[in-house]
């Protein structure tokens, strides 16, 4: 999944525009698809429900003369609990590394709401570079589109680049990447133009899981869900993993097993699958779930589980 650092000296590096780019957003305006199509690779969790992503994720876009080094944040929401406040803390972090910003906007969605003037005051904060990425424009009509370019280019400089894309279609990004190349100031490569991300391959395993979360379990569950991987051994022709389901309280635990154990099993049975797309080879899965009562308001905890801003992953 990555090349190591050493491989060549920092004066044979590739030249061209590099740079950091944090993509902004509300909830669910395809931000981690963006990042996971540019890559053609599963990085980060996809849901069609809000706060899939927790946690900054790190994805290495290289062509011959660029390197885009996105940032996929949070969706931008309200929200008073720790965890609430360590993903904000996060979109702030993300968007202070930035050399620019893509602003995703979703037209599906009447803009205006709270979120969007949140999003937008961060996008003024910050003082970046910004290019306004209309999403899913396969999905929405004209007026649609121009509800959201007109509510976000009120508040952005009047050069601010609009472009339309749709996130599921990489054909369709040329021109976002066009605007992200006149953005980004010139340098040597930070990565090994082969290199996917810097986040290791058990937290890109512990984000597949709760994937599988989200699409299996109903209501607000897996928003009280954390997983955390305890085991990561790797064989020649399998991985044997194991990992923590943590729940707040008895009632989520019963619900996360089901009646004799059969949510429990489907949710490894579609976790140990894609966890074997992303290895490889076959994957022994073993899955516990436990009670960490409330665990989103406590600090400590969320720091075990790296969901507090500047999280970079300890060990394999």
């Amino acid at each position: 999944m990555s090349t190591p650092l050493s491989i060549k000296a920092p004066e044979e590096w590739p030249v061209g525009r590099v740079g950091f780019v944090a993509l902004l957003g509300r909830p669910n305006t395809g931000k981690s698809t963006l990042l996971n199509t540019l890559l053609d690779y599963h990085l980060a969790a996809v849901s069609p429900r809000p706060q899939t992503t927790r946690r900054r994720l790190l994805g290495v876009y290289s062509t011959t003369d660029m390197q885009a080094l996105f940032l996929d944040t949070p969706g931008v929401h309200a929200g008073d609990s720790t965890l609430d406040v360590a993903m904000l803390e996060g979109v702030r972090r993300a968007l202070r590394d930035a050399d620019a910003v893509v602003l995703l906007g979703d037209p599906t969605r009447l803009p205006g709401q709270a979120e969007d003037q949140q999003v937008l005051e961060l996008a003024k904060a910050c003082r970046k570079p910004i290019i306004l990425a209309i999403n899913k424009r396969d999905a929405s009509n004209q007026e649609q589109q121009e509800a959201v370019r007109t509510f976000y280019g009120a508040g952005l400089p009047a050069d601010t680049p609009v472009v339309k894309i749709s996130a599921l279609d990489k054909g369709s990004l040329g021109p976002l990447l066009a605007a992200l190349r006149t953005k980004l100031p010139e340098g040597p490569f930070l990565y090994p133009a082969d290199m996917l991300t810097d986040t290791l391959e058990r937290h890109v395993g512990a984000e597949l899981i709760r994937e599988v979360l989200l699409d299996q379990l109903s209501a607000e569950i897996p928003h009280a869900m954390a997983v955390e991987i305890e085991a990561w051994k790797e064989y020649d022709n399998q991985r044997e993993i194991s990992a923590v389901l943590h729940v707040e309280r008895d009632s989520q635990k019963r619900i996360v097993i089901g009646e004799g154990g059969s949510m429990i099993k489907r949710i490894r049975v579609e976790s140990a699958k894609k966890l074997a797309e992303l290895c490889g080879v076959p994957v022994h899965l073993d899955l516990w779930v436990k009670i960490s009562a409330d665990w989103r308001k406590r600090k400590e905890r969320l720091d075990e589980f790296g969901l507090l801003p500047g999280f970079t992953g300890k060990g394999r």
